[in-house]
């Protein structure tokens, strides 16, 4: 039978398509990742306007200014313009074969770009192996893909990855946060001792406190600030330099602010507990003597407190330290429980104070002492919010050179 006449009084019943929709999820992870400073390329071995189509729904590309380079036009593109054309934006590369995908990873990372690819099939190893970051997918990909990849995707999403970089972001800067931590009672600590040999005053802080201080009272509340959620804003910075240093001269200078302010307090309420007991500059007091011992206390009670204070003000780098609800990291309150219990123990318990060079302190005493923490806060406060100023206005003037 031949096939002459087989379309010929047809009746049309309808039309069937297929459509595979993207995630509900993959506008709002595209929109986070692209505020983020994070640029999202389709590179594609489909059909140009089809792959226009997805990126539009999600936000990769505008309609209105949307290139599409198929692979036939890559071959004619120099290196230099493709990393122009990746930088402009709304670029989507379709047909293009797994040997121009990996040149196009190659050149933006020559470029000086950290590139993260993503991929499911086995034409995508040579990519995903090249890319600074190759992401393969868990359930849909194969094991070649999951081969060569760094990390495997378990259920596919892109939103996944950006949730990912949020939380690399937040342990990044907890990281920073603890130093800021742990290094600022270690130059509070350092100024007793500063004083002690440059003025020869009797000594302001003993061994065994500092020791007591680095190896008890400030553990819980330097391990709770590594719990802390991602601060508000913090995918709206742009990705940090591959070159950065986590102990920067601005972890530097942080800390060593806040360790002036603590350190002044506790050696001033030292001395003028000294003063009060009648000793004056050029005295020595004897190590068993009552006004020696308190003054002692004094200093030792106020870098703890500072510390109470440091531990509040740490849990932020920008944000104000009163819209974070301590509720949202219940380890803080641990930490500052635990800090201000061993601290008491240390002073009141009698055993202890024949250890630790202590004696007991009154309301008044601690009334001085809780100023240092509120000033370390609102040092902060004051640090923050110019900051926050600088940033606004950083921002500002960068969208005016823009358009």
């Amino acid at each position: 039978m031949n096939g002459e006449g087989l379309e010929e009084e047809l009746v049309f019943v309808g039309l069937a398509a297929m459509r595979d929709p993207p995630r509900t999820e993959v506008k709002d992870a595209v929109l986070k990742a692209q505020q983020a400073g994070i640029k999202t390329v389709i590179i594609t071995g489909d059909y140009g306007p089809t792959a226009q189509v997805i990126a539009q729904e999600v936000g990769i590309v505008e309609k209105e200014w949307a290139q599409v380079i198929r692979g036939v036009d890559l071959d004619e593109l120099g290196d230099k313009a493709i990393v122009d054309e990746v930088k402009k934006g709304n670029v989507i590369f379709a047909r293009v074969s797994p040997e121009q995908k990996l040149r196009i990873v190659k050149v933006l990372k020559q470029s000086g770009e950290i590139v993260a690819v993503t991929g499911d099939g086995a034409n995508d190893a040579p990519s995903l192996k090249e890319a600074n970051i190759g992401v393969a997918m868990g359930a849909s990909g194969t094991d070649v893909a999951r081969e060569a990849a760094d990390i495997v995707l378990l259920n596919d999403s892109f939103a996944s990855i950006v949730r990912a970089v949020e939380s690399g972001r937040a342990i990044y800067e907890n990281i920073r946060k603890f130093i800021v931590y742990v290094f600022t009672h270690n130059w509070a600590q350092l100024v007793p001792y500063v004083l002690y040999a440059t003025l020869a005053i009797p000594l302001p802080l003993l061994v065994v406190q500092v020791l007591a201080i680095d190896l008890a009272i400030d553990v819980i509340p330097s391990l709770a600030l590594s719990r802390e959620p991602p601060e508000a804003g913090i995918m709206q910075e742009p990705p940090r330099s591959i070159k950065e240093r986590l102990f920067t001269r601005g972890v530097f200078l942080r800390s060593l602010y806040i360790s002036l302010i603590i350190s002044g307090g506790a050696m001033f309420a030292c001395i003028n507990t000294w003063m009060a007991g009648g000793w004056q500059f050029g005295m020595s007091l004897a190590p068993n003597d009552p006004v020696y011992i308190k003054g002692v206390t004094m200093t030792f009670a106020g870098i703890v407190l500072g510390q109470v204070g440091n531990v509040i003000a740490c849990r932020t780098s920008k944000q104000s330290s009163f819209k974070t609800s301590l509720s949202k990291n219940k380890w803080i309150i641990i930490g500052i429980a635990a800090q201000l219990s061993i601290l008491s123990f240390l002073v009141y318990v009698p055993i202890m104070q024949g250890l630790f060079g202590t004696t007991a302190l009154g309301i008044m005493d601690w009334a001085v002492l809780f100023l240092i923490t509120l000033a370390v806060i609102w040092a902060e406060e004051i640090r923050k919010f110019f900051v926050r100023r600088f940033s606004k206005t950083t921002e500002d003037l960068t969208k005016h050179d823009h358009t």
